[in-house]
């Protein structure tokens, strides 16, 4: 009787844990996606911060349409989740530049993440998201 007690319990803990794991890819998916979000806006007409931190977009942007809110960029919904974006640090252009990083957390965990930007072009055409990778925590 107890190794039958031994088995149920070390197959409830089995499956604790891979529901643990399945949530945690979950979340990390997420925020991938989110990342991705953001980096699209980034590209499309959001573009102009690209060469601006995140503690920078404070309406008006300098070198931004006067009509142009960053709050769209701060803060979104991916599926069933919240995300805010916690950072941006600009980075310089082409393969030799270091790349922008983008720090995104899930407001349901405060699960973050952390995303390299590879940043291409240049004046007088905006700035734009060359690809996007994740960077771990």
């Amino acid at each position: 009787m107890l190794s039958a007690l031994s088995v149920q319990t070390v197959a409830l803990q089995g499956s604790r844990l891979a529901a643990a794991e399945l949530e945690q890819r979950q979340l990390e998916d997420a925020l991938a996606s989110a990342a991705e979000q953001v980096a699209s806006r980034l590209s499309g007409e959001h573009a102009c911060l690209l060469p601006l931190a995140s503690s920078a977009w404070i309406t008006p942007v300098p070198g931004c349409g006067a009509g142009l809110d960053p709050g769209t960029l701060l803060s979104g919904r991916v599926g069933e989740s919240d995300y805010r974006l916690v950072s941006w640090t600009p980075g310089l252009p082409g393969a030799a530049g270091p790349p922008g990083e983008l720090r995104l957390e899930l407001s349901q965990g405060a699960v973050q993440r952390l995303y390299a930007l590879e940043l291409a072009g240049e004046a007088p055409q905006p700035l734009h998201v060359a690809g996007l990778r994740g960077m771990g925590r």
